[in-house]
């Protein structure tokens, strides 16, 4: 699911990026050319409001963190991630985004090709009540192809500005390569994890494709009425 969970950032960065101010206050809504171009710059901003708060690259040189209760066989864990790095979430490929008054449209079609999320080493060492649970990890799930498509509909008036009447998204995943080791008290896991997170999780993404659209035009319409409400 982690590939939802980074386009519902994504999406959620576009709520505050879409229209910036600076442009709402200089756009012309009878320019074509000139709201296609904001939009354009809106997601350009989202790509590098990502680089800047540090999520591309994301990286995680060694972090260690302990915590016992004052009793430490009912409850004392330590936990260990050493080399961790994401890179691509910036990559925002916009393939089309236009503005058409004569259909009443926006059109868009944006993509991020490739995500690589990597881990040299991870562990848990934790006792519960006497009983110990020993957890490591190591590799690297490459994210292909997470792309969203679709039209807004929208009446433009006078006095009202836009208005958006109905959207429609097409949300898919081109595919999750996974080379994850896992050993759980001294079973190896790997097979298992890595056709959850390559067969699994696409499948579950193709089975409720209805629904993942339904969600992402229920928000996209929340953020173009706030944002487009004000041109």
């Amino acid at each position: 699911m982690n590939t939802l969970i980074f386009f519902g950032f994504l999406v959620a960065d576009v709520s505050a990026l879409l229209i910036p101010e600076n442009i709402v206050n200089t756009i012309d809504t009878t320019d074509e050319r000139s709201i296609s171009n904001s939009l354009e710059q809106a997601i350009e901003e989202v790509s590098l409001a990502i680089k800047d708060a540090g999520l591309d690259p994301f990286y995680i040189d060694e972090r260690r963190i302990s915590k016992a209760l004052p009793v430490p066989v009912i409850f004392n864990g330590e936990a260990f991630v050493q080399e961790v790095l994401i890179t691509g979430l910036s990559d925002i490929v916009v393939h089309k985004i236009s503005f058409s008054l004569l259909t009443s449209r926006i059109y868009f079609d944006i993509e991020v090709p490739y995500v690589v999320a990597s881990v040299g080493a991870a562990s848990i060492e934790t006792t519960v009540f006497g009983t110990k649970l020993d957890v490591k990890a190591s590799g690297k799930v490459q994210i292909k192809n997470v792309r969203i498509a679709g039209q807004v509909r929208f009446s433009l008036g006078i006095f009202s500005g836009i208005t958006v009447r109905r959207v429609r998204v097409n949300f898919s995943l081109g595919g999750i390569h996974s080379n994850v080791k896992l050993v759980i008290q001294g079973k190896n896991y790997s097979c298992k994890v890595n056709r959850y997170i390559e067969s699994t999780i696409p499948n579950t993404i193709k089975a409720f494709n209805a629904e993942i659209n339904e969600l992402l035009e229920i928000i996209l319409m929340d953020i173009l009425t706030e944002h487009l409400a004000r041109l």
